[in-house]
């Protein structure tokens, strides 16, 4: 029986369709919500899915094999590209090229889409107050607001 006549059915509610899972894209395959290996070296990830209930927005998870259960040895992104776990992210791990890499192709983002990342502060000598010599410290947050499309 074709696909067509099964939508003229009145008693079919489900309809599951089995495929080769080397039919399926890396992106598609139902690994949420365990860790796997990323393919780089001993970097593991592990993604999450959306919450809208909460709200949370689908993300993942990245660290080196041995630290999958230290939340504070690990970065994590949301799927539009904002810091998750802002409190344990931990900024040397997420300003890792691999890292970014690793979240960009796991959230199914553009290889030039920015992740927020925390940027250590700096202090400034500001020119409109150099004749009084005042320093500020300056905080810094890259997004991808202007990314947006």
């Amino acid at each position: 029986m074709r696909f067509r006549e099964f939508s003229y059915l009145d008693d079919v509610d489900e309809l599951v369709v089995c495929l080769p899972e080397t039919c399926v894209p890396p992106a598609g395959l139902l690994n949420e919500g365990q860790w796997i290996g990323s393919g780089k070296a001993d970097w593991m990830m592990r993604v999450d899915a959306a919450n809208p209930a909460i709200p949370l927005q689908r993300h993942v998870h990245i660290a080196r094999a041995r630290h999958v259960r230290a939340k504070n040895q690990q970065a994590s992104w949301n799927q539009d590209g904002t810091r998750h776990d802002k409190g344990s992210f931990n900024a040397s791990v997420g300003a890792q090229k691999v890292v970014q890499d690793l979240a960009r192709s796991a959230l199914g983002l553009d290889v030039g889409a920015i992740l927020e990342q925390r940027v250590p502060p700096q202090s400034m000598l500001l020119e409109s107050a150099a004749e009084i010599g005042k320093t500020i410290t300056i905080y810094m947050v890259m997004t991808n607001e202007d990314s947006a499309t």
